[in-house]
């Protein structure tokens, strides 16, 4: 069962490049043909700074944890059961847009642990894990919010 006790706690951190061409890539592998995703031009003209960054694209942070199984480990960390969890959610909260060549900083945040009574019986475990996003004015820019749940 996850550590109740975690609640609160940094497990991982790193820096997460927004690379002009990464951004391309995965306007690409999620079919948005939107052009403030891929044309410098087009983004100034629409007031921003380069190309935007995709709303889930945030999503792809476990690239830059520096371990191919950094979502297990977390997981390890917490003391949870990898065999009888799933993942429940996932949410991106922005302050502000994101655009290409910002330099940010990425933080691993435990966040609400708690229980429910599950409808077949035995309590579920939820747990948020929030990977906060700094510019590089230590601003916080963006919140993804990732919920597990583990069956007891």
């Amino acid at each position: 069962m996850a550590n109740m006790e975690m609640t609160g706690k940094k497990i991982a951190d790193g820096e997460f490049p927004v690379e002009r061409g990464k951004i391309r890539e995965f306007a690409s592998a999620i079919c948005d043909p939107n052009p403030v995703y891929r044309d410098r031009e087009y983004a100034r003209g629409k007031g921003f700074k380069d190309v935007l960054m995709p709303i889930t694209f945030p999503g792809t942070f476990t690239f830059y944890l520096g371990s191919e199984n950094a979502v297990m480990e977390m997981m390890e960390t917490l003391d949870m059961d990898a065999g009888k969890s799933v993942h429940g959610s996932f949410e991106v909260i922005y302050e502000r847009p994101v655009c290409a060549g910002e330099p940010l900083r990425m933080e691993v945040v435990v966040g609400r642990i708690y229980q429910k009574e599950g409808k077949r019986g035995g309590a579920m475990t939820f747990v948020e894990m929030d990977i906060r996003f700094y510019d590089a004015e230590d601003k916080l820019a963006l919140t993804v919010r990732n919920e597990f749940i583990e069956r007891g």
